[in-house]
């Protein structure tokens, strides 16, 4: 009985803080006027189609969509061959590496990272500074350990030495191991990874604000700006980004339901099953 009213109370000051204010921000996209009252009085879709008709708004969520999307494609081509290379050489010294690799960019604020990449990206004679290219490339940097961390604990998991050794001993090259060995066994520490930072590029506010132009902003820079238009519109703004952050945390909720406890131990036992199946004269290349 104690420990239900304790859970009880601990949802309900969750609720109260976390749940609550995207609740009401989601009411207030769809309110009419809101000053001074907890709830927002009439109802109308007006603030949705303003948001939609300008330009400014449409094309700052293009490029945050088109900058996380390439900062999930950019980071599982960086992360594959790192959690391999640091897997496979069992280097105690490249493993600590790895480690401060994965949380440097965690420890850092981003701020100092912003001013980092602004100070060593602008130069008199040529200047990144304003380009979603430089905004990219943070971007990548900064959900790098995103990536890294759930493909590492996916190769751990998948005994790889051993893997490797029969699909080599059956004549397999590096490339066919890769290809249909590695990535097939990784793939749900790939998509997870993927679907994070997917999220947290699309969510950044501070490397954004600090690194981008007026042609490359991302939209939560963009959304800062929609509070000084009307409350009704910055909500419906406000909506829009935790729906599509909430998307990328229920694919994540999603692959750990279905890879995760004894679904994880099917993929390391059939996976090499269907590898070594496909070990044959005729297909190896």
């Amino acid at each position: 009985m104690v420990r239900r009213a304790f859970w009880g109370v601990l949802f309900c000051l969750y609720f109260a803080y976390v749940l609550a204010p995207i609740l009401l921000m989601f009411v207030g996209s769809f309110g009419e006027k809101w000053f001074g009252t907890l709830l927002p009085t009439g109802f109308t879709w007006r603030w949705y189609l303003d948001l939609f008709s300008k330009a400014m708004y449409v094309r700052a969520m293009m490029m945050s969509l088109l900058v996380a999307s390439l900062s999930a494609v950019l980071n599982a081509a960086i992360g594959i061959p790192a959690v391999y290379a640091v897997h496979t050489l069992r280097k105690p010294w490249l493993r600590r590496l790895f480690d401060f690799v994965i949380l440097l960019p965690i420890a850092i604020p981003p701020v100092v990272m912003g001013l980092g990449f602004v100070q060593a990206f602008n130069w008199s004679s040529f200047s990144l500074v304003g380009t979603w290219h430089l905004l990219l490339a943070a971007h990548v940097v900064y959900t790098l350990p995103f990536m890294l961390r759930p493909l590492m604990a996916n190769l751990e998991l998948l005994r790889w030495n051993t893997l490797e050794e029969a699909a080599t001993s059956l004549g397999a090259s590096p490339w066919f191991v890769t290809k249909r060995v590695l990535i097939p066994n990784l793939l749900p520490g790939l998509t997870s990874g993927a679907l994070m930072t997917f999220a947290m590029s699309l969510g950044e506010f501070q490397l954004a604000v600090m690194v981008t132009g007026s042609a490359s902003q991302t939209y939560p820079v963009v959304l800062y700006q929609a509070f000084y238009v009307s409350t009704g519109f910055a909500c419906a703004a406000t909506t829009l980004l935790v729906l599509l952050s909430l998307f990328s945390l229920t694919g994540v909720l999603v692959l750990r339901k279905i890879f995760g406890g004894g679904g994880q131990a099917e993929i390391v036992g059939a996976c090499p099953r269907a590898a070594i199946r496909e070990f044959s004269p005729r297909r190896m290349s």
